[in-house]
């Protein structure tokens, strides 16, 4: 199927990105686009539409093709920023909070069940909160511990405070300590449902979607989910099914998960009504979705399918493909982004420097479908030849 309208939605998960500095993250990976197939591309300015909320025209133009993308950024980086804001103590506490919840309720087990690369990334954060209490504690009360007087700990108390308070920003913040914090305890919030600006932002998500699928006249739609953003976008797709059906029969609809975060959330006791969105997507809706993974990114739960580890059968079964990113990027990028697990995690976003089936770019603004993309293209690039033509009539 030719594709010379596409609606994107995307979907960022735990990021401090507001809408503008997505847009500049996404020319880059269009840059990269441009010198892979050969192809040109203007944009628009991000306008503003809700809160958080916004969208730009690009178009691209190839050496015998044209696309027009409405790209929209859905996310919730002010919410975030407020995480940031808070101090130290709470930052801290809320995280520990949320740690010992996951491992209270059997959560981490299912995590450990479905993907031992996941449960590394959630340990460490915690394995250096609790070093860094111990060394706290250890130095407050060494006075008692070596048999000194007690008035002793008018002094190594705030020692011990002030020692903590420098472990916090180093090696805290060199290794976003305090960030994975804010993420664990954010994820918290949505699965307790203590964050009343969560839920008005979901409601925003879905009135924003909806109001998309009844407006355009694109050929298909894109929804993008990376990382945690796939939380938000399946609620979004649950929520315009409840409400409207027929918006999402109207025509092709997919839904991108790229490094997805869901399990994360979904794994918890407490998180049935995002287990049910998940099973409407699956089960009721026409929507494909298709999951891409990679070995190299811990960020994520690797050789899971969402649907079967939360026990529901689908309509069809999920299109899963795992991917390498060596093979997508060049040996320089790759090279860095293993140095720092973020870096790894952003490839999914990455423009491609190397022809094969995983093309950001190719996905939002090139001519074909993405269901023809990910499932006749699965094992192969784009048909596109070395002058970046359509090689085939589409």
């Amino acid at each position: 199927m030719a594709v010379k309208k596409r609606l994107v939605v995307n979907f960022t998960g735990y990021e401090g990105l507001h809408p503008d500095a997505v847009r500049g993250r996404y020319l880059n990976s269009s840059a990269d686009f441009n010198s892979l197939w050969h192809a040109k591309t203007r944009a628009g300015p991000m306008v503003p539409q809700g809160q958080n909320i916004a969208s730009m025209q690009i178009a691209t133009s190839g050496a015998n093709w044209q696309t027009q993308t409405e790209f929209c950024q859905y996310g919730a980086a002010d919410i975030f920023d407020a995480y940031a804001a808070r101090n130290v103590a709470t930052r801290f506490a809320t995280g520990l909070m949320a740690f010992l919840d996951i491992l209270l309720t059997g959560t981490f087990w299912r995590y450990l069940r479905t993907s031992w690369r996941f449960c590394v990334f959630f340990m460490w954060p915690f394995a250096l909160a609790c070093f860094i209490t111990l060394v706290t504690v250890a130095i407050g009360l060494l006075p008692l511990f070596a048999g000194y007087s007690a008035l002793h700990l008018l002094w190594t108390i705030p020692l011990a405070l002030a020692t903590g308070r420098l472990l916090l920003i180093w090696p805290g913040e060199k290794l976003f300590f305090s960030y994975l914090l804010d993420d664990w305890a954010a994820a918290s919030d949505r699965i307790h449902g203590r964050n009343p600006s969560l839920l008005q932002r979901r409601h925003a998500f879905a009135d924003q979607l909806a109001e998309k699928l009844r407006t355009t006249d694109a050929d298909e739609v894109l929804i993008i989910g990376h990382s945690l953003g796939t939380v938000p976008a399946v609620e979004a797709i649950a929520d315009v099914w409840r409400s409207d059906p027929e918006l999402l029969k109207r025509k092709p609809v997919s839904l991108l998960a790229a490094g997805s975060c869901l399990l994360m959330i979904a794994f918890h006791p407490r998180a049935a009504g995002l287990r049910e969105d998940v099973r409407i997507v699956c089960q009721d809706t026409p929507v494909l979705w298709a999951e891409f993974q990679t070995i190299t990114d811990i960020i994520h739960f690797y050789k899971s399918d969402p649907a079967k580890a939360l026990g529901i059968k689908p309509r069809s079964a999920l299109t899963i493909r795992r991917i390498r990113f060596k093979h997508i990027h060049s040996a320089k990028r790759y090279a860095r982004a293993r140095k720092n697990f973020f870096k790894m995690h952003l490839l999914f976003l990455k423009g491609a420097q190397i022809r094969n089936p995983y093309d950001i770019g190719m996905f939002v603004q090139g001519p074909f479908a993405f269901g023809d993309l990910v499932i006749r293209y699965q094992n192969s690039a784009a048909p596109l030849d070395e002058a970046g033509r359509v090689m085939e009539p589409a």
